[in-house]
């Protein structure tokens, strides 16, 4: 269907639904909420392959119908042959060809399905990798099929994974009951699995309420600009938007960006041991000093997005599911940088308070013993704010792949 017809049809749906257990309220005549799936089917693939994902498209449309009627499911099957890749591809670079897919056709979600492995951060192998921020999740066939416990049916997998993602998708607790949210270790756990318990439908009918509800772009009498789209859609999603925050990790990113921690650590260390920056944060004022932190965290925050290219081309459409995305992941990045932040400065004032004794202090920068404890922590201040600097030069030379897996890839199974 064109988008403009899609548009057109969407904007028939019922502004307010609630329900529980699949049953929404809506008023006398008026039309079930409407949510769109899309399976996008990427790069060359074996007959078997492609049958098994239609087959599990199917199923999952006929469950849905079935499980929450209160809804109109359409479940289309998408087929991308030209966008195949030698060996192993990134998930986020998927999650690029999900995102295009979606905004072209107005879908709420996109599963992925390739035969490729895919690259993996955290485990020998992915099965799949489900992406909150772009309501879109990426399922490789390759560890179903070469299970070594052998593969009974990959329909019935490939289905049971992606009613499991899109359980994750939409705030479902994995690893709860034995259901389709049972915690998936290997592929042979998904085998014999079936159904959302009664608490889950309706949590999850909870929040396909507000999923099918109207987009910002499909609104009349939207505001124009890209800055008023940004604040309705941020309006819009004022209540989902910090938990799509949180599920980036930003305060792990001291941790999983080994560039940045290793030179923001780097850099700490020289500058602990030079008597010239001690003498710059005695001289310095505390207006002065939160002023240069505060100049620290905005310019690193926007030099990493940019670096690493975080945010959807100024040349694209105005989507709410991008602008959503798109804040989203500045937001995140600018936790991150805090997190880095107030890391460098525990550490900074850790060692100023325990090897820098007030007899060196006065011997460097002439401080009196009572002022010994302000300069230290002045000291910490500024160099955190100077090693958060030197960190975000070596988090822009982060695999590009990597760093947008941190941020934007909720988990891997």
């Amino acid at each position: 269907m064109p988008p403009d017809a899609e548009t057109a049809r969407r904007r028939d749906r019922p502004r307010e639904a609630d329900g529980a257990g699949g049953e929404v309220r809506r008023e006398a005549g008026s039309r079930a909420p409407a949510v769109e799936i899309g399976w996008l089917v990427a790069g060359s693939m074996a007959a078997e392959t492609r049958a098994a994902a239609q087959a599990a498209s199917q199923r999952m449309r006929a469950y849905l119908a079935d499980c929450l009627p209160g809804f109109a499911w359409s479940v289309v099957l998408v087929e991308r042959p030209q966008d195949a890749a030698a060996g192993a591809v990134e998930p986020v670079r998927l999650l690029d060809l999900a995102e295009t897919v979606r905004d072209a056709r107005a879908l709420d979600f996109v599963f992925v399905v390739t035969e490729h492995d895919l690259v993996s951060h955290a485990r020998a192998a992915a099965m799949a990798t489900p992406s909150t921020v772009f309501s879109a999740a990426v399922i490789s066939t390759a560890p179903l099929r070469n299970d070594p416990g052998g593969c009974p049916d990959l329909a019935a997998r490939v289905f049971a994974l992606a009613m499991h993602l899109l359980g994750r998708l939409n705030n479902l607790d994995p690893g709860a009951g034995s259901g389709f949210m049972r915690s998936i270790e290997a592929p042979a756990d998904l085998d014999g699995i079936d159904g959302f318990d009664p608490e889950q439908r309706a949590a999850l009918a909870d929040r396909l309420a507000a999923v099918a509800d109207l987009r910002v772009e499909e609104m009349e009498g939207a505001r124009p600009g890209r800055l008023g789209f940004y604040a309705r859609s941020i309006w819009q999603n004022r209540r989902s938007l910090p938990g799509l925050i949180l599920r980036m990790r930003p305060w792990s990113f001291p941790g999983r960006l080994s560039r940045l921690t290793t030179a923001a650590g780097s850099a700490l260390v020289v500058l602990m041991m030079t008597a010239e920056s001690w003498e710059v944060a005695a001289q310095l004022s505390g207006p002065a000093i939160a002023g240069l932190t505060v100049l620290a965290l905005a310019a690193t925050s926007a030099y990493v997005t940019r670096a690493q290219r975080l945010l959807t081309p100024r040349r694209s459409a105005l989507r709410e599911q991008r602008a959503v995305s798109n804040v989203a992941s500045v937001a995140a990045v600018a936790l991150g940088m805090l997190a880095t932040y107030a890391a460098a400065f525990a550490l900074s004032a850790l060692l100023a308070f325990t090897l820098f004794g007030t007899a060196l202090l006065d011997g460097w920068v002439g401080v009196a013993p009572a002022e010994a404890a302000g300069v230290r922590v002045r000291m910490a201040a500024v160099i955190a704010a100077l090693s958060l600097a030197i960190g975000a030069l070596g988090a822009s030379f982060e695999p590009y792949g990597y760093f947008r897996h941190v941020t934007q890839i909720d988990d891997e199974l």
